[in-house]
């Protein structure tokens, strides 16, 4: 028994990592006005879902974690990327769903986040 927690707290830890990453690089730039940080913040989430796709993780109520967290960034990736364009394009109401779509993000992310602590901190 001892290892299966074992395994699963090494796996959280796992998925903490890359999303402690992501959120200090995305808190530095939260700001920005400069076009290239934001798309270079595009390409971090990217990089980010990416590294979160190819972790190995064996438990089953991880990977549903695991993929939400992916499904997430790739989601900040390329909203931001429609936001940049619609901005440059003077596109207000495209700029203006990209913002819902971007706030409806980030009020899953942090929820899903404590799902999974809460998982990873049971027996």
């Amino acid at each position: 028994m001892v290892s299966c927690s074992e395994n699963r707290v090494y796996q959280c830890k796992k998925i903490i990592s890359i999303t402690q990453e992501i959120a200090k690089e995305s808190q530095a730039n939260r700001k920005t006005e400069d076009i290239q940080e934001a798309l270079q913040v595009a390409d971090s989430f990217e990089k980010a879902a990416a590294e979160m796709r190819n972790l190995s993780i064996s438990d089953e109520n991880l990977v549903k974690y695991q993929l939400g967290f992916a499904n997430i960034y790739q989601g900040y990736a390329q909203t931001t990327r429609k936001f940049i364009l619609a901005l440059q394009k003077r596109d207000i109401n495209t700029v203006k769903l990209m913002q819902q779509q971007l706030q409806q993000l980030g009020q899953k992310e942090p929820k899903l986040g404590n799902r999974m602590n809460s998982y990873c901190q049971s027996k």
